[in-house]
C-alpha cells in the first residue's frame, strides 16, 4: 500500500476537478496529512487495480488488519463481504452495520471517481449499546402503558356487561320481550369490543418472526387494490394506485406488509369522514437502496400535538379505535428492516411513508 503525503499522488490528475489539482496548501503539510490525522476511519481504494491508494490510523485500529497494512483482499473479506464489482453500484452512499467479533462497525462507501471509492469507518459499538439501552427502557415503558390499556380497555365493557346481567337478573319477570332483547344487543355489543381489542393484540403479537423473502411490489399492489377497491368505493373514496414503470423487487413479508397497509387505510378511511372530495393516493418512489411506499389522504389531518403520541399504546381520537394500528404498522416494518414516516398538517391531510429495502 503507499503511504501517500500529498492528494495529487493518490489519484491520476485527469480524476481531479480543473483547477483543484495542487494539493498542498500550506508548506509543511498536505490535505493527505489531514486525512490520515482524522478520527474517523477514512479509506480510499482503486477498484480497478485492486489496490488501497489511502488507509488511515483510525481505519487500521478498527479494522486490525492481520498484516502490517491493509489489502484489498481484506477489505473485501474482513469488512464488506461483497464482490468488488458492487462497490461502485448499489452499496454506494448507503450506510451498513455489521458486527466483527465483539464490536459493532458501521461504514457508507462513496464514489470518488470512475474507479476509486471511498470508505467511511466508525466505531458505534458503545452508541448501539447505548441506543439498546434505551431502547429496552422504552420497551418497558410500552409494555407499562399496555397493560395499563388492556385494564381500561376490558374493564369499562365488563362493568357494562355486569350492569347490564344484574338489571336483567333482577327485571326478568316485568321486563318485556323488546327490553330485554335491548339488553341482550347491549351486552353483545360490549362483548364485540372486546373480541375487537383480543384480535388487534394477536395482530401485534402474531408476526415476531416475519418470513422475509424477494417479491414484486407492483405484484403486491395490485392484490392489495383488488382486496380493498370495491370498500373504498362504497365509502365514497377515491382510490388511486401509481404503480412502478417497471418491476421492483423488495426485501418483505407479503403478509406483514399486508397487515401494515390495512392499519394505515383504515386510518385514511377514517381521517376521510365528511371530508369534500375524499381521496386517497398510493405511490412508490425508488430511491438508492430503498423503495418507499407513500398513502397519502386529504383527510382531517393532525396537530403536532397529536403526532407526538401516533406510536404510543392505546392512544386514538377514534370512537371504535384502540390505539394499536400504527403501533403494530412500525413493529411489522422494523422487523422487516423497513422504516415508517407519518407527516401531517391539520385541515390538509396525512402521507404515510414506509420504506422498505430493494432486494
Amino acid at each position: 500500500m503507499k503511504v501517500l503525503t500529498q492528494v495529487e499522488n493518490e489519484f491520476p490528475s485527469d480524476d481531479r476537478p480543473q483547477g483543484k489539482r495542487t494539493a498542498r496548501v500550506a508548506e509543511g503539510w498536505s490535505y493527505a496529512d489531514v486525512l490520515h490525522n482524522l478520527d474517523i476511519g477514512i479509506i480510499i481504494a482503486d477498484q480497478m487495480g485492486r489496490t488501497i491508494d489511502l488507509c488511515n490510523a483510525a481505519a487500521r485500529s478498527i479494522l486490525q488488519p492481520a498484516g502490517p497494512e491493509l489489502t484489498f483482499q481484506d477489505l473485501l473479506c474482513g469488512l464488506l463481504h461483497e464482490s468488488s464489482e458492487l462497490l461502485l453500484g448499489g452499496l454506494t452512499h448507503t450506510s451498513r452495520i455489521f458486527q466483527r467479533g465483539s464490536r459493532i462497525l458501521g461504514y457508507t462507501i462513496y464514489p470518488v471517481s470512475d474507479r476509486h471509492f471511498c470508505i467511511l469507518l466508525r466505531d458505534i459499538t458503545d452508541k448501539t449499546r447505548l441506543e439498546s439501552i434505551a431502547q429496552a427502557v422504552n420497551t418497558m415503558d410500552n409494555v407499562g402503558l399496555i397493560f395499563s390499556g388492556i385494564r381500561h380497555e376490558i374493564g369499562n365493557p365488563l362493568n357494562s356487561i355486569k350492569m347490564t346481567i344484574s338489571v336483567l337478573r333482577k327485571n326478568l319477570d316485568t321486563f318485556s320481550k323488546d327490553t330485554i332483547r335491548q339488553y341482550i344487543d347491549r351486552t353483545e355489543l360490549e362483548v364485540n369490543r372486546m373480541e375487537y381489542l383480543l384480535k388487534s393484540l394477536k395482530n401485534f403479537s402474531m408476526y415476531e418472526k416475519v418470513e422475509i423473502k424477494s417479491y414484486d411490489l407492483s405484484v403486491f399492489l395490485n392484490k392489495m387494490e383488488s382486496l380493498v377497491f370495491l370498500d373504498f368505493l362504497d365509502k365514497g373514496i377515491e382510490l388511486t394506485f401509481e404503480r412502478p414503470s417497471k418491476p421492483i423487487q423488495v426485501l418483505m413479508d407479503p403478509r406483514a406488509l399486508h397487515q401494515a397497509m390495512l392499519n394505515i387505510l383504515a386510518n385514511a378511511a377514517d381521517a376521510l369522514v365528511d371530508r369534500p372530495h375524499p381521496s386517497i393516493l398510493i405511490r412508490t418512489m425508488p430511491h438508492d437502496r430503498l423503495v418507499w411506499l407513500e398513502i397519502e389522504d386529504n383527510g382531517c389531518g393532525m396537530t403536532p400535538e397529536e403526532q407526538k403520541l401516533l406510536f404510543q399504546p392505546f392512544f386514538t381520537n377514534k370512537p371504535q379505535g384502540n390505539g394499536l394500528g400504527l403501533m403494530i404498522s412500525k413493529k411489522l416494518l422494523a422487523k422487516m428492516n423497513g422504516s415508517l414516516e407519518i407527516h401531517s398538517t391539520e385541515g390538509q391531510g396525512t402521507r404515510v411513508r414506509m420504506g422498505l429495502p430493494l432486494s
